[in-house]
């Protein structure tokens, strides 16, 4: 099967657009799209006992879910992704068990042909292999480390904020202009997307947001132009900087609620994942 199959199937994202996490969802893109393209045979083969109906519902819920996820790692904020690596593991691990599970209920309902075709797809499915890339793992964990050094009493300083700075955009590949203002506008749609209902969510992608408004200059590394104010400024980390937005962004986490929250050390459930949920 090609590497850019979902191109085939009409709304489903490519392989390509995944930002975060791209071994997992294309382990899960290859069977979930195996498994859409089957769908409307078991529709028509019409499993009528009700234990058929509650499978192919389940299938249906399945795919669903499959592909909000896949949505979810082309469409999000790269650092929110980063940061709830472990809750997308976990769904994509849901996932394959959920289809395989219908698809082995369905599989004795169906005629012979069709059987041996959802045979092969629940093989695939067993042996799809799901694991968190390093160095995004690692730049998840750069992140929690630094959401607790704001949310606590701890002192946070700036030589400590620069280094999460390197090391995240080394990591995650936000090194230019073009992948800082597209982060940002992923962060302001997944602020849209979660309302006034998901606070604890809402707190930490305004974290971000604000983070990535600070030290965006630091992030950036195109090349410069030979204008006044970039001569001024040929090296912006050895000079110190304004702390005033530090200070501005610690206070938002500074109430006793927020404080113990951030400060464990694991993030709450709620902090997650928006799919962790499902």
């Amino acid at each position: 099967m090609g590497n850019h199959v979902a191109e085939v199937m009409e709304g489903w994202p490519s392989a390509r657009t995944i930002k975060v996490h791209a071994q997992m969802c294309s382990e899960l893109l290859k069977v979930v799209v195996r498994v859409s393209k089957v769908f409307p045979e078991i529709e028509a083969a019409r499993p009528r006992c009700s234990s058929g109906l509650e499978a192919l519902c389940l299938l249906n819920n399945g795919i669903a879910k499959a592909k909000s996820l896949l949505q979810h790692c082309s469409e999000s904020s790269v650092l929110y992704l980063a940061l709830t690596g472990d809750a997308i593991l976990s769904r994509c691990k849901k996932s394959r068990n959920l289809l395989e599970q219908s698809l082995s209920q369905i599989q004795n309902m169906v005629p012979v042909m069709l059987a041996a075709k959802i045979s092969g797809i629940i093989t695939d499915l067993r042996s799809a292999v799901f694991w968190l890339d390093p160095s995004e793992e690692e730049a998840g964990k750069v992140l929690r480390e630094l959401l607790h050094r704001y949310g606590s009493t701890l002192d946070s300083t700036e030589e400590a904020a620069l280094a999460a700075v390197h090391t995240v955009s080394a990591l995650l590949h936000i090194s230019s202009q073009k992948a800082l203002l597209i982060e940002k506008r992923s962060i302001r749609k997944l602020l849209e997307k979660f309302g006034e209902s998901e606070p604890s969510k809402r707190k930490i992608l305004s974290f971000f947001l604000n983070f990535l408004n600070k030290y965006g200059k630091i992030i950036v590394k195109e090349p410069k132009h030979n204008d006044s104010s970039e001569r001024e400024d040929p090296y912006p980390f050895e000079r110190p900087y304004d702390l005033s937005g530090e200070v501005e962004l610690r206070a938002n986490y500074r109430s006793d609620a927020q404080i113990d929250m951030l400060s464990r050390p694991v993030p709450p459930l709620e902090f997650i994942c928006p799919l962790s949920r499902g």
